[in-house]
């Protein structure tokens, strides 16, 4: 527990600075060098505090750097944090080293212990809770896929979270993971609601991971490259659809060039799709595709196929292209999306899906990409622009096949 003597010094002082106590509740900020003396300033600062600060306090969100002419509550609080030391007065001098110039509040030792031990216990249940799941897991590598068993220890190893996650986000999806796991070893088909109705078992339950349910799925989908349902979570409310054009066949379907098509994660899941194509175009917006279905000639010319991921990368996504690039003849890869910081997040999923390929990537006005990483350098020079701003036609089309 750090005294208020060492709190001063760490958050008061300047360089050069020396803290000294005067009275009771009075320190003086004082400055040697080899010749003068000087004092600096005065801080009001009780010798003991408490370390159960009220809300109010609380609720000013002070930090040990923060720095206010007033606060937002009342005389007889302010006092009571004085002498509490949830509150220290910092009171600067002219170069007299008498005449006050500022007087400011700031955090006082108080609150500052009171959050290093709400944090060290905070960091002690999180890491009871990591190794909840990992216990979980141990039971589950029978009834669950590998990949997805790697990437949730990755998850919980990794220092700074690869999704870029807050630490409540972080820590709810831990719980996310902790419940699944559990109702996992008791049923193999899982309704999303029921994992937090189970894992809470109070009225509401089943609606504690709704505000985060997209990003949880799209997490789990991405670790597993495919539909959640791979995993056993079912029933989520929507069946994710598929947009495209141009040759597929599957064991219950056969789509031929000439028109849009859409299938499902569901059919995705059942079938295993192939193309007699030879060049993928992954686009990720649906006029892209409207636009270039309409050139049938174009499509059987070069035997393309046209795979819309409707501005993100699902599951179902993911599942599908895979499946084409595994069961087929594509020889090609060409990867269009948005000018901005989705469409290259968008762009690098897609690259992770179609293996050692041919890929090119297209820019505006024309321009072709033979990598990833030239083309991400490209897109950092430019403007942020759409697809649609250059969709181009059959010629330019056959010219970026050509590169």
């Amino acid at each position: 527990m750090r005294t208020v003597k060492e709190f001063l010094e760490t958050y008061i002082c300047k360089a050069g600075e020396t803290i000294q106590q005067v009275s009771e509740n009075e320190w003086e900020i004082q400055k040697w060098t080899a010749r003068t003396f000087k004092t600096m300033g005065n801080v009001l600062a009780t010798q003991e505090y408490d370390t159960r600060p009220p809300e109010e306090i609380m609720k000013l969100n002070l930090k040990p750097n923060s720095r206010r002419m007033s606060l937002s509550i009342s005389n007889e609080l302010l006092q009571e944090a004085l002498q509490n030391g949830w509150l220290i007065q910092e009171i600067r001098f002219k170069s007299d080293g008498r005449t006050p110039s500022s007087s400011i509040y700031r955090m006082g030792p108080g609150v500052a212990e009171y959050e290093r031990l709400r944090d060290l216990e905070t960091e002690e249940t999180d890491e009871l809770m990591r190794q909840s799941v990992l216990q979980e897991l141990d039971r589950s590598t029978a009834h669950l896929p590998s990949e997805f068993i790697q990437q949730v220890r990755k998850f919980l190893r990794d220092v700074k979270d690869e999704e870029s996650w807050g630490k409540e986000r972080i820590r709810k999806f831990t719980h996310f993971l902790i419940a699944f796991l559990q109702l996992k070893h008791h049923q193999s088909q899982i309704e999303f609601k029921e994992i937090g109705a189970t894992y809470y078992k109070k009225i509401g339950g089943s609606k504690a991971f709704d505000s985060y349910r997209d990003e949880f799925i799209r997490r789990l989908e991405k670790w597993i490259d495919a539909p959640i349902s791979e995993i056993g979570i079912v029933s989520t409310g929507t069946i994710v659809p598929i947009y495209f054009t141009g040759n597929i066949t599957g064991q219950f379907a056969d789509y031929s060039s000439g028109t849009v098509h859409a299938t499902t994660e569901i059919a995705v899941m059942d079938e295993k799709f192939h193309t007699t194509a030879e060049v993928l175009w992954l686009v990720e917006n649906r006029a892209v595709l409207t636009r270039m279905a309409k050139e049938v000639d174009f499509i059987k010319d070069t035997s393309s196929l046209i795979i819309c991921v409707d501005g993100q990368v699902r599951g179902a996504h993911r599942k599908f292209i895979q499946q084409l690039c595994g069961n087929s003849f594509i020889r090609k890869v060409v990867i269009w999306v948005d000018y901005d910081l989705a469409g290259k997040i968008i762009a690098r999923d897609l690259v992770s899906l179609v293996g050692e390929m041919i890929i090119r990537f297209v820019g505006n006005e024309g321009t072709v990409f033979t990598s990833y990483e030239e083309y991400v350098k490209w897109s950092e020079t430019i403007c942020e622009a759409e697809q649609e701003m250059s969709l181009g036609g059959p010629i330019e089309w056959r010219k970026w096949i050509s590169s």
